[in-house]
């Protein structure tokens, strides 16, 4: 079957760009993605397209940041009741949430939630909490959209840089990270089901 018009005339590599951008944007809002298994296909994907570290790490720090900012309207637009209905929607959520309320009650918060981004466990969520309870200032929320872009970068220039210099280590990525990202999404997915399961067996 032949292209459409406007699809014959896109780049090559457009589609694996777009679907990269996509997985980072999904992730950080909250869809149970893996990370490494992203950087691992974007290092596979610049290694192979010859695309420079820093164009691969902009564009995932920017999805990744453009995911937090919609989830974080969605939220500001919502407000406590639907972070409320979330946190008792999936009960796994509910002690991070009310974690990130305590830390973002502190005068400085700017270092835990700095520090969550590169544990990697959390930082979604402060932007949910952030948004429904009003207290994303503009300098915070671009301090925190900004380490989103920092993220990006650092992790592709590693990743990249790795692919690169190894070759055949690029080709056994690229095949782990399909695997690791299957793996996410269905280990996200069973845990989801159990903590919807679990208020039933104790009811």
């Amino acid at each position: 079957m032949a292209l459409p018009e406007w699809a014959a005339g896109l780049p090559p590599w457009a589609a694996s760009w777009a679907g990269l951008a996509t997985g980072f944007a999904l992730l950080a809002a909250g869809f149970p993605l893996s990370s490494l298994a992203l950087f691992g296909l974007l290092a596979g994907t610049a290694a192979q397209s010859g695309t420079p570290w820093w164009v691969a790490g902009t564009l995932a720090g920017a999805a990744t940041a453009l995911g937090h900012g919609a989830s974080y309207a969605v939220f500001a637009r919502l407000g406590p009741p639907f972070l409320q209905a979330v946190a008792a929607w999936i009960p796994a959520l509910a002690v991070p949430v009310g974690s990130l309320r305590l830390v973002l009650a502190r005068r400085r918060p700017w270092l835990p939630l700095f520090l969550l981004r590169w544990v990697g466990l959390g930082y979604t969520q402060v932007f949910w909490v952030l948004g429904a309870t009003g207290g994303g200032r503009p300098a915070l929320l671009a301090f925190l959209l900004l380490n989103d872009l920092v993220w990006g970068l650092v992790w592709a220039y590693g990743s990249v840089d790795l692919v690169v210099a190894a070759p055949p280590i690029g080709r056994w990525l690229t095949l782990g990270a399909l695997a690791l990202l299957a793996m996410s999404l269905v280990a996200g997915s069973w845990q989801f089901y159990r903590s919807r399961r679990r208020p039933d067996r104790t009811s």
